[in-house]
């Protein structure tokens, strides 16, 4: 090869050296490009005010939410002192109320009667029971906290419902026209005692019959009519209830199959009897006011002439007449279903109709007397009506 010609590592040097050159001028243009020069705009540049905080954010707020929870608060808290308190013991202190005492409820009864004892205070009772109904598909009607008293809507009963093809067939075209032919609803009243509370249920029924009719050519009517009671019924709805305020299941169920705790002995010959006072008709009951007060509530439950106040410490109790026959229909005011006359020869007192019963301590005796609604002594036949049911209830005739 001639001398004049550059040797091969010559070239390939040469090559690389233009290459080098080239990236560089390549990467200094692309550099500018991106990140431009701002330091002349950064001295033109001027300080602002700091930031404040809204006033709805204040600093305090914020901190709060960085504090170390304390088991005993007093101030701040520091991550030592909190470990400190940990291996001091003082976390088993403050578990001790993770699992209080559960309350105390029993069931007790008088005859056929029963309700529920608790050591626990109405207020702290009245929500716990109203989630009780509400809970199982009742709703409420009434719910008055003031006087102790809360009442579900009348509830149909569609297991009654006969099954069939018309049934079926009533219940694709127009469900609501054919009803069942019982419908229930539930009352419980509070009322406070010496060592806790007192709660009573009571169940009310009515049912659809047909009456008149000798023939089968005749036509025959349907009706409402109230339905007996049902102790049975409002015993398993006690005990469910009190298995809800905390009783145990086993509990619960020997407590309503011993029939609950008798709360007085069995007396001999009738415990109450109509009476005189001052020439006005008047009902004497062989029992102290407290057995007395609590015997003439469980008869006034179980009666259409239902609690609607009551006052302990005055002897009253304030009781309001219900057609329970015409309440339960679905008209309410007769329409394709009328009431059932049981008052035979006497009318029935207007709906609504109020009265006072009143009570009155003698020793170990107590009498009952009936005053209208102003307060005058009531000696009507409803007011007759009054003391006898109350006699018959408090005997155990009804």
């Amino acid at each position: 090869m001639p001398s004049c010609c550059p040797s091969y590592s010559v070239i390939v040097f040469r090559v690389v050296a233009v290459a080098i050159v080239g990236l560089l001028v390549s990467c200094s243009f692309s550099t500018e490009e991106l990140i431009p020069d701002r330091r002349p705009d950064y001295r033109q540049s001027k300080v602002l005010d700091s930031l404040e905080v809204p006033p709805d954010l204040t600093n305090s707020t914020i901190d709060d939410t960085l504090l170390v929870p304390e088991l005993s608060p007093s101030g701040s808290a520091n991550l030592s002192d909190y470990a400190g308190e940990r291996s001091s013991g003082q976390v088993a202190n403050h578990s001790e109320t993770v699992l209080p005492d559960q309350p105390s409820v029993r069931m007790e009864r008088d005859g056929q009667h029963r309700w529920l004892v608790s050591d626990q205070s109405p207020s702290v009772l009245w929500p716990r029971i109203k989630e009780f109904w509400i809970g199982n598909g009742l709703p409420l009607e009434k719910d008055d906290p003031r006087i102790g008293i809360m009442e579900t809507r009348w509830l149909e009963n569609r297991a009654d419902i006969p099954d069939g093809p018309i049934r079926k067939l009533l219940s694709k075209v127009m469900d609501f026209a054919y009803s069942a032919p019982t419908r229930d609803k539930f009352r419980v009243r509070l009322e406070k005692a010496d060592d806790g509370t007192d709660i009573y249920l009571t169940h009310y029924g009515v049912e659809e019959v047909q009456v008149g009719g000798a023939t089968a050519r005749q036509s025959s009517e349907v009706i409402w009519q109230t339905r007996p009671p049902d102790p049975e019924l409002e015993a398993e709805m006690l005990n469910r209830l009190m298995v809800y305020l905390g009783a145990s299941e086993r509990r619960a169920e020997q407590q309503l199959a011993q029939g609950g705790t008798a709360s007085a002995p069995v007396s001999q010959g009738p415990r109450a009897q109509l009476t005189q006072v001052d020439g006005r008709q008047a009902l004497s009951i062989n029992e102290g006011y407290s057995g007395a007060w609590r015997l003439v509530g469980l008869a006034l439950d179980g009666s259409n002439f239902v609690v609607e106040n009551q006052n302990r410490t005055q002897g009253l109790y304030e009781v309001e007449y219900r057609e329970f026959q015409k309440e339960g229909s679905e008209s309410g005011e007769g329409g394709f279903f009328s009431s059932l006359a049981f008052w035979k020869s006497n009318e029935p007192p207007p709906a609504g109709a109020r009265y006072k019963v009143r009570l009155a301590g003698q020793g170990e005796q107590t009498v009952v007397v009936v005053q209208d609604d102003q307060g005058s002594p009531d000696d009507s036949p409803t007011a007759q009506l009054i003391l006898t049911s109350l006699r018959d209830v408090i005997n155990g005739k009804s």
